[in-house]
């Protein structure tokens, strides 16, 4: 039986191979290796690395896609009542560090929906993608899902809907919006020993889910979410309350440069990187 390469190392190795060969049957030279007068057209590399890469940055991430989803609901099997072994088996391959949950979905999800008895879970509609969501995924399955595949769980909450007035009052009349209350509840289901909510549902052990990211894509302008301010602000505000529940959370947010030519006030957006800075 072969035995399974580890894809990183793999990659790695290739490159160093690559590397070794081109030199091998070139001139080109390594720093060390360069003269005081390099001719023309020498080509130096360096392989020392300059930069410490974060692990996370080698994430995937699971969205509801509605009535074209490819990433939950067809990733589960309904005859077993769990993930499907050969998505996990092709996750684990893939190795990715973090694996996030929800996109643009998260401006209209609500956590407490998908907890709790699958029977009493209510199917929602999904307003970004199409259809219906089930909701037989949610916080467990997910957290579930990480941990059998090696990935670090990262959780988007919602940000009053990235400030998408469309979603406070819907077409269907609900308010799908997430203050920071919420968000902050669900950070302590997820992490607080204590927790009666999650108690209650028969999960004595936490979770002990570090990465949390607010909203999706934040600080738009015109009628597509929040000013550079109004970001800031909610950023702001949401990011006290969840480390309030749990201050050794890492959290995370977005921004955008929207295009000169939009018609708009320009907002030059945001990044705003782990918060505890920014606090």
């Amino acid at each position: 039986m072969s035995k399974k390469i580890d894809r990183r190392k793999f990659l790695k190795d290739c490159s160093l191979i690559t590397t070794g060969t081109f030199l091998a049957g070139s001139s080109t030279l390594t720093s060390s290796q360069v003269p005081e007068k390099a001719t023309k057209g020498t080509i130096v590399i360096d392989p020392e690395p300059q930069f410490e890469i974060s692990p996370y940055f080698y994430m995937q991430f699971m969205e509801p896609l509605g009535s074209t989803d490819g990433s939950v609901d067809a990733a589960w099997d309904y005859d077993r009542d769990d993930w499907r072994e050969d998505v996990i088996d092709a996750v684990k391959d893939l190795a990715p560090d973090t694996i996030r949950w929800g996109g643009a979905f998260i401006r209209n999800y609500k956590w407490r929906e998908a907890v709790g008895p699958v029977k009493d879970r209510p199917p929602m509609y999904n307003y970004v993608w199409g259809g219906m969501e089930t909701n037989r995924v949610g916080t467990h399955e997910f957290n579930d899902f990480c941990r059998r595949v090696g990935a670090e769980p990262l959780i988007a909450i919602n940000l009053l809907s990235d400030g998408i007035k469309g979603y406070w009052k819907t077409s269907h009349n609900e308010n799908r919006s997430g203050d920071a209350r919420e968000a902050a509840d669900w950070v302590s289901y997820a992490n607080d020993p204590d927790n009666k909510e999650r108690l209650g549902h028969g999960h004595r052990q936490p979770f002990h889910i570090k990465l949390w990211q607010l909203g999706n894509e934040t600080s738009y302008v015109c009628d597509r979410g929040f000013t550079l301010d109004q970001a800031c602000e909610k950023a702001y505000e949401f990011s006290k309350a969840m480390k309030e529940r749990d201050p050794s959370i890492h959290i995370t947010g977005w921004g955008d440069v929207k295009n000169p030519a939009d018609l708009c006030q320009r907002n030059p957006g945001i990044f705003l990187g782990h918060l505890p800075a920014v606090l």
